[in-house]
């Protein structure tokens, strides 16, 4: 799969907003924040896999841009065209913001990998 990577992001993004949870389950949920799901992300898989996943969301956007915005393509399937509801604006916004937070998040990560040195 092309997007694999983006995909498993997805979901972790879910999990992180409640989206796979039943209504019941929802009341008592707290939800994360992008830049809280962005640093868990980098908690679990690293700076590797952050780096290969700013490359699938950069291809993704370059691939599905179109006159009239961001077009929903593989793999956003069904289950995952949630960003709309949990964050502001349309895809292309939620993608240049985890983008932003990528970049921001590497860069305090090598910053304080430096700075105990």
């Amino acid at each position: 799969m092309i997007y694999g990577i983006l995909m498993g992001f997805m979901y972790e993004v879910g999990t992180g907003v409640g989206e796979f949870i039943s209504d019941e389950e929802r009341d008592n949920y707290v939800q994360m924040s992008l830049p809280e799901i962005v640093s868990e992300y980098f908690d679990t898989h690293g700076i590797v896999s952050a780096f290969f996943l700013k490359r699938q969301i950069k291809s993704y956007i370059k691939r599905n841009m179109t006159a009239d915005g961001l077009e929903y393509a593989e793999p956003f399937n069904q289950e995952l065209r949630f960003p709309e509801d949990y964050f502001e604006g349309d895809l292309l916004v939620f993608l240049t913001n985890v983008l932003s937070l990528l970049d921001a998040e590497v860069k305090s990560r090598i910053k304080g990998y430096f700075s105990r040195k």
